[in-house]
């Protein structure tokens, strides 16, 4: 299959549709970080079937879609598609119709996820498979990532091996393995449960014919309980109609009473309602009296409240006024005290003043001063710096002189002495001697290999030939499981005997098979019967009278029977007949003690007598009897020959546990040859780099020798600077001493101006403490002239407050007066009108009490009416459960009761209920000693019969079952374990090949380790780059590791290609020069195969290498957007232009 399109929709940062074509090459994914270039790469293993969420970056599998940004709406489902080229027909056969392949997938949040298939939907198992077979999917090799190098780094041989899996493309394999390994264990788990079940049932068929003979008593005692219980309702029933008509007769007498108690309470209910008319008027008049003796009384009261409340205005302006006065004098005070303060501080702030005009003059001319001294000092310090440096340089110029001098002197000196060590002659015999001990290696190492290749060849064999017997081994041990398990069923079935006084005859005889029926169609239940003694019958065999001859037609029925001669005696007179017409026209002929009988169990007896159908427990007791023996013969033969196949088992586990000890001995020699190879390899290239490094060395030591002389005799050369330094040392002095001096004369200038700025600021202080002082005083001044004011206006307010006040208690008190004149007279209107009312009142009470009474008397005889018609109902209502509990019990109504209870007068009086009770509970307590009773026994025991039989039929095709899954697993690991070493072969010639492409030298290879079957084995790695020793991949530093990871999985791809391979930011850890490398071999490697590669990256040269680029962008904030530039197409349009 050839992936050609990736759309995307509402994927994690892709918001809207995003096409992505999958053409041939090289195929670049480019953009800044962050901005949903690994959104691309999941999308691609989710389509191809990933379910799980944290491996998409997640918690749960919503996560995947948009979930919106500051200005787009969150999507409500992402999809995508994915279109597939299958013109090879490399799909599954249900889908190879089609020459393209269409697959989408798409989530709902909150709904989960549907896959589909060209529009039609498909299981997420049926798109694994799919990729699995085309040697890629969701965690194929075939995308790789930083995390996934590393973990080929870090992983352990084990999970080395899924590398060779995915190489041998048994993917696929595996996961049909697991599916037939779930299938055999449910199978076997089926099997035992059916085993059980069998047994189960032959146990409940033994309780199944003890529960028939109880449900025959259950029956008779259920009869008689059924007429006691009608009996008993009848009795009950008669009792209900005696009472219910007693009932109605007391009702119609109650209603009588009732209503004459209600004509009564009638009358004296209009002569109540009539004093009840005249309550009200009095109620009122003397209310509205009331009414108005509690107004004057408020009115009184008012007047009191009044009179104190003046008396209390009077006393508090009174001392009102006195406290104003005290205000007025302590103000006064106050504002003399502030005119004096003012004066005062006026007087100093004119002090300040002139000192301010006296400092201002001096401090100006302190700082020209300070001004004139820092320009001074500062050139004085730059002249001294300057010559101060240049003395210094040229110390520091005598100083690197005299030392260089003394460095070449030593340099030359070194270098004669390498020269002189390096002996290149020796060093050119060191190699030859390196390359002839590599050849000799080289040869036995090839030896070494044929003789591992041969063994490898003999131990497979022998896995082969272990695996059949293993195979045969279990296939007969299946079928001797299935044959004890039917042996111990029957045996169980067949272990309680029919009758218990002894063994009944039909377990001691034999009849051919197919004669069970028409022999237990003779004989019936006698075939139960024991031998000379017995409870109910047994078989005499110590009759010698002469027999019976058998009938002229048919075939005579005791040939048919074997190890019984009692019975050959009694069937001496039975022929088998095969027609059932010629034998009704031949009982005609028969004699008496003659019969004939089918195989299907019909008898025609001499006497008339055509039973049909066979006794079915008899014959089935016989079958089974004779299964049993045949079972156990058969079991004998299969245990012997599974002990055959034990030995031949065992001869071929020693076979193949010696030839595992050769290929250990084969494979340690093997590996002794590979290390002294390496060695010798290794010995040889560290001689011929020692060879080269030493020839460079001679070169690189004879031009360095020749420039350090004639740098040396330059520097001899080179004189009269040393007067020139001690001139420039002499002006250095003159220079800081002067310096020195305007410094001083600086520092005396800065103390001045310090000093004149401190005592102006000082007086400036002074100045504004004063002014703020004044501001001050003259604020508290203009507060005590408002207070004063304010003063005054309230004196005045309160005089003239007194005056209206002191005018005001005459005239309350003759208010007061006449107020309670009018209260007098008011309260003796009151308590004449209440009198009255008290009257009227009373004569009302009296009325209400006659009519309570005759209500109660009323309510009485209405209790009792109440009481006799619920009694009636109660009496009709239990009449009629009566009557559905006699329907319910008795399925009839209480007129058929008579007829049930078989009474010949059903007027004539019943015995007591008790004693019919007593009866009913007799009956009852002896069904219930009879226990819990089956009365479907013997339609149960037809049922488990009839299941007996399906369950064996399943019994066997389970066995069956067992055997095929057995058999297709082996050879399933038959085959993966051929494919995987074939993959590994491969693999690793490719690795070795990949490896030295990429290091430019080196070797490198792969081992299996840790079990000596493939399918369980782990993968080694060991790498040996250009110039360092064979070592484990984790001993290699990052940048190898990485290269050697890259190796083994580009060698997976040239031994099973699969259509695509994602590379993500896999040349993070590269240098420059081994992104080249890698560029180069992804560049090769899509030429020899269809793979298409889609690499994402952040590097400039594997970005100049692709064929073409989509970039991811981000122009919107958490939206991403796809753009594509196909780079051949751009160097084609850019080669005219240039030409």
């Amino acid at each position: 299959m050839i992936f050609r399109n990736l759309t995307m929709a509402g994927f994690k940062s892709f918001a809207e549709k995003a096409d992505m074509d999958i053409e041939e090459g090289l195929t670049g994914i480019v953009g800044p970080n962050g901005c949903g270039k690994s959104n691309i790469v999941e999308g691609l293993r989710w389509i191809m079937g990933e379910s799980s969420a944290r491996q998409m970056r997640g918690t749960e599998l919503d996560d995947i879609i948009f979930s919106g940004t500051d200005n787009r709406p969150a999507r409500n489902f992402a999809e995508i598609s994915l279109r597939l080229d299958n013109q090879d027909k490399r799909a599954p056969v249900e889908f190879n119709e089609h020459d393209d392949l269409e697959i989408t997938r798409r989530v709902e949040r909150g709904k989960g996820t549907q896959f589909q298939i060209n529009g039609k939907p498909a299981r997420a198992k049926d798109v694994q498979l799919l990729f699995a077979d085309s040697a890629t999917g969701a965690r194929s090799a075939g995308i790789v990532s930083q995390g996934r190098i590393g973990a080929i780094v870090g992983a352990k041989p084990e999970d080395r091996r899924s590398l060779i899996e995915e190489a041998a493309n048994i993917k696929g394999l595996h996961q049909r393995k697991h599916e037939a390994e779930l299938r055999l264990r449910n199978t076997e788990t089926n099997l035992a449960r059916l085993e059980d079940l069998i047994g189960q049932l032959a146990e409940q068929k033994t309780q199944l014919a003890k529960q028939a003979r109880q449900a025959a008593r259950y029956r008779s005692v259920a009869d008689r309980i059924r007429k006691a219980e009608a009996r008993l309702f009848h009795a009950r029933w008669r009792a209900s109609e005696q009472a219910l008509s007693k009932a109605k007769t007391d009702y119609k007498a109650s209603a009588e009473l009732v209503e004459t108690a209600s004509a009564d309470v009638a009358r004296l209910s209009a002569q109540q309602a009539r004093l009840t008319a005249d309550v009200p008027p009095l109620r009122d008049a003397e209310a509205e009296q009331g009414a108005l003796v509690q107004t004057l009384r408020i009115r009184v009261d008012d007047c009191g409240r009044e009179q104190e409340r003046v008396t209390q205005a009077l006393d508090r302006l009174t001392k009102l006024l006195k406290q104003i006065d005290r205000d007025a004098t302590r103000e006064t005070t106050l504002k003399e005290d502030a005119q004096q303060a003012i004066a005062g501080l006026q007087a100093e702030q004119q002090k300040q003043q002139d000192s301010l005009s006296e400092n201002a003059p001096q401090l100006k001319q302190a700082r020209a001063n300070l001004s004139a001294a820092q320009t001074s000092s500062r050139d004085a310090d730059e002249l001294a710096a300057k010559s101060q440096a240049r003395l210094a340089a040229a110390q520091q110029n005598r100083d690197q002189l005299t030392a260089r001098l003394d460095e070449l002197n030593r340099r030359i000196d070194t270098l004669t002495q390498s020269l002189a060590q390096l002996n290149l002659d020796k060093l050119q015999e060191t190699v030859t001697s390196s390359a002839q001990d590599l050849a000799v290696c080289e040869a036995s190492l090839a030896t070494g290999i044929t003789d591992h290749d041969a063994v490898e060849a003999k131990l497979a064999a022998a896995r082969d030939v272990k695996d059949k017997c293993a195979e045969d081994k279990r296939d007969t041990d299946t079928q001797l499981a299935r044959l004890v398990a039917e042996i111990d069923a029957l045996s169980y079935l067949l272990a309680e005997p029919v009758n218990p006084s002894g063994t009944p005859v039909a377990d001691q005889i034999s009849v051919e098979e197919g004669m069970e029926v028409a022999l237990a169609a003779c004989l019936g239940s006698d075939l139960s019967l024991p031998y000379d003694s017995g409870e109910t019958g047994y078989w005499r065999q110590d009759i010698t009278g002469a027999p019976a001859d058998a009938p002229d037609v048919g075939t005579p029925f005791a040939r048919f029977i074997s190890h019984s001669d009692v019975l050959k005696q009694a069937l001496s007179g039975v022929s088998l007949i095969e027609d059932s017409t010629a034998a009704e026209q031949a009982q005609n002929q028969l004699s008496p003690g003659q019969a004939l009988v089918s195989k299907d169990g019909t008898l025609w007896r001499w006497d008339g007598l055509v039973r049909k159908g066979p006794v079915s427990n008899e014959a089935e007791r016989i079958r089974q009897r004779q299964r049993l023996d045949a079972l156990q013969a058969e079991a004998d033969e299969v245990k012997t020959f599974a002990e055959a196949q034990g030995g031949k088992l065992a001869q071929a586990n020693a076979d193949l546990d010696n030839l595992q000890a050769e290929r250990q001995t084969t494979q340690q020699a093997l590996q002794a040859a590979r290390r002294a190879r390496d060695q010798a390899k290794q010995t040889a290239d560290d001689a011929q780099i020692a060879l080269k490094s030493a020839a460079a060395r001679s070169e690189e030591l004879t031009h360095a020798l020749e420039l350090a002389t004639g740098d040396r005799q330059s520097l001899l050369n080179d004189e009269g600077f040393e007067a020139d330094l001690e001139t420039l040392a002499q002006q250095a002095n003159e220079l800081s001493t002067a310096a020195e001096a305007a410094r001083t004369r600086l520092n005396q200038a800065v103390q001045q101006e310090a000093e004149l700025a401190m005592q102006l600021k000082s007086a400036e202080q002074q100045q504004q403490s004063s002014v703020r002082q004044i501001a001050d005083w003259q604020n508290r001044l203009g507060q005590t002239d408002r207070r004063l004011t304010e003063m005054d206006q309230r004196r005045k307010t309160a005089l003239t407050e007194k005056e209206q006040l002191e005018s005001q208690p005459e005239d309350i008190s003759r208010r007061q007066h006449q107020l309670m004149d009018q209260l007098e007279s008011a309260e003796a209107e009151r308590q004449k009108r209440s009198d009255h009312l008290r009257e009227a009142e009373e004569a009302l009470r009296q009325a209400d009490l006659a009519l309570r009474e005759s209500d109660r008397e009323l309510s009485s005889k209405r209790e009792a009416l109440i009481r006799t018609e619920a009694l009636s109902e109660r009496y009709q209502t239990e009449q009629e459960g009566l009557s559905q509990r006699i329907r319910e019990k008795l399925d009839c109504g209480p007129a058929d009761l008579a007829e049930l209870a078989q009474l010949a007068d059903p007027d004539e009086p019943h015995d007591t209920l008790e004693k019919l009770e007593l009866s009913v509970n007799r009956l009852l307590n002896e069904r219930d000693q009879i226990g819990p009773v089956n009365l479907r026994a013997e339609v149960e025991m037809e049922e488990i019969d009839r299941r007996v039989t399906s369950l064996t039929e399943e019994h066997d095709d389970l066995v069956e079952a067992i055997a095929k899954l057995r058999s297709a697993i082996a050879a399933l690991n038959r085959e993966g374990r051929a494919r995987l070493m074939d993959s590994f072969a491969a693999v690793n010639k490719h690795f070795t090949e990949l490896f030295t492409t990429l290091f430019g030298g080196g070797h490198a290879e792969l081992r299996l380790t840790n079990s000596d079957d493939p399918l369980q084995a782990g993968i080694d790695i060991l790498a040996s780059p250009p110039g360092k020793k064979m070592q484990s991949l984790s001993l290699l530093s990052g940048g190898e590791q990485a290269l050697t990871a890259l190796a083994i999985i580009f060698a997976v791809f040239l031994t099973n290609p699969a259509p695509i391979c994602v590379l993500d930011e896999v040349d993070a850890p590269l240098d420059d020069s081994n992104v080249s490398r890698f560029c180069d071999l992804l560049k090769e490697i899509a030429e020899r195969t269809n793979t298409r590669f889609l690499v994402v990256t952040h590097h400039r040269m594997t970005m100049a290498r692709m064929d073409r680029l989509f970039g991811v962008t981000m122009e919107q904030k958490g939206v991403s957007r796809l753009v594509t530039v196909d780079l051949q197409t751009a160097e084609t349009m850019r080669d005219p232009l240039t030409a």
